[in-house]
């Protein structure tokens, strides 16, 4: 189990940046355990979960994601057990070794039960305040994106609500939020700050996030999203100063993110413009990912492929050019269902991404002006009915993919032995009724870094 970015001084592990060779990207390993680590350690009991009727171990077979064909392999195990130990998985199989049986174990029954490794959200905006409900009806009645942003609503809407909001308040706020992303099977998730767009608003949501990150069982993953919109009191070329010469170098050195995020759209921020804050983020050990393609085509694609982001996320409007370009550049397509059903616009081409062999993520956006649902499992049923995607892809999507997203595949999302003991048990007999039964949440167990959860 990992803990970054604590605030307090108290135990807290030298980091180690990483390097942005693609392939061996991956969450820093820290030096010492944090507090919550220690603590979790002390009062953790080892689990067995016993005779699952399924178990998809999502493995990735030494690679960090699936895609292509790969996408559809979800190393599915029948009417086997799984061994959780100081929070990692011990052992994955039919019968317990005999020097396992000795030991003092927690069972779980998970006869007639699938198991899966817990979700992944590689994409959210879960720390904000205010209520955007009346420009949902504004939509409802013919309004555009754009028109709603042009009336004061959007980004900005929520920019004042959380200026306004105290530190203490958007955390009460963003913690009933992810009780209820656990709810439905999520053990690990991104969160971005964006809805600050000032220096010390900002700080505030990424302050909030590493807390919450601290204080809750799950692990949540800090992104800077300075550059989510322009603030109404600065022009562009005034903002893009303080994102490059004033944000990034207090972030990074306070190590409140880990990722550097960019929305790359028309009006919002160029690809010229994301590549100059990409350039900048990096040379101060934040690792790009990228908003792009979700309205217009302006770059985006080459931008992130040139700064070897993690992923590329929205992608609901891309050029087959651009498909292609992706191909073999170990970035992540980050597919957002839910987005295009709140705006009824067009889906990512997920299917031409697979037939390419470029890994597919699908994450929940999660956020108050274009996705206002923490239901993974909701989305996940949308991928499959509006982007062609077939269970085990999707499976794999919200688990070892999200991971890769993420660029902790190397110890979560899938069920291996040595990895987190990050598991979901669902009340089914089959997998296959996880998007055949939609709508309700058949979750029983989730169980983050061996300890039950929810």
């Amino acid at each position: 189990m990992f803990k970054f970015f604590l605030l307090s001084t108290l135990l807290l592990p030298t980091l180690v940046l990483p390097t942005l060779e693609l392939s061996t990207l991956e969450l820093p390993a820290l030096e010492l355990p944090t507090l919550r680590t220690l603590c979790y350690i002390c009062i953790m009991n080892n689990i067995l979960i016993e005779n699952a009727k399924q178990i998809l171990t999502c493995s990735p077979e030494g690679t960090r994601f699936k895609s292509g064909k790969a996408q559809s392999e979800i190393g599915l195990l029948e009417n086997s057990s799984i061994y959780i130990e100081n929070g990692k998985i011990k052992w994955v199989g039919k019968k317990l070794p005999a020097d396992l049986l000795k030991k003092n174990v927690k069972k779980i029954n998970a006869k007639n039960k699938v198991v899966m490794p817990g979700f992944i959200d590689s994409h959210t905006h879960l720390v904000f305040a205010g209520d955007r409900a009346n420009e949902y009806a504004m939509r409802l009645a013919g309004k555009t994106y754009e028109e709603i942003a042009n009336a004061g609503g959007g980004i900005v809407n929520t920019v004042d609500a959380v200026r306004k909001c105290s530190k203490e308040k958007l955390k009460e706020l963003a913690k009933k939020r992810i009780d209820n992303f656990i709810s439905f099977g999520v053990t690990t998730m991104e969160a971005k700050s964006g809805y600050g767009l000032d220096v010390k608003n900002e700080i505030k949501m990424l302050e909030v996030i590493n807390e919450l990150n601290d204080e809750l069982p799950v692990d949540i993953i800090p992104a800077f999203l300075g550059a989510h919109a322009i603030p109404k009191d600065k022009t562009k070329e005034e903002y893009l100063d303080i994102i490059l010469y004033e944000m990034i170098p207090q972030i990074a050195k306070r190590k409140l993110a880990f990722f550097i995020d960019v929305f790359c759209e028309m009006y919002y921020f160029s690809a010229e413009e994301t590549d100059k804050i990409f350039k900048q983020a990096i040379s101060f050990g934040l690792v790009p990912k990228l908003h792009t393609n979700q309205f217009y085509s302006i770059g985006g694609i080459e931008t992130a492929i040139a700064n070897k982001a993690s992923s590329v996320d929205h992608l609901e409007v891309m050029k087959e050019s651009e498909v292609q370009q992706l191909k073999d550049t170990g970035i992540v397509a980050c597919v957002l269902p839910g987005v295009s059903y709140f705006l009824n616009i067009q889906y990512a081409p997920a299917r031409r991404f697979i037939e390419n062999d470029v890994p597919v993520a699908i994450a929940t956006d999660f956020n108050p002006g274009s996705c206002m649902t923490e239901n993974i499992q909701l989305l996940m049923s949308l991928a499959a009915h509006k982007m062609e995607m077939k269970p085990e892809e999707i499976i794999n999507a919200v688990t070892i993919n999200a991971a890769a997203a993420l660029c902790i595949s190397d110890r979560a999302g899938s069920i291996e032995v040595g990895k987190q003991g990050d598991v979901v048990i669902f009340d089914m007999p089959d997998y296959n009724n996880l998007l055949y039964h939609f709508g309700v949440n058949c979750v029983e167990s989730v169980i983050k870094n061996g300890k039950v959860i929810n």
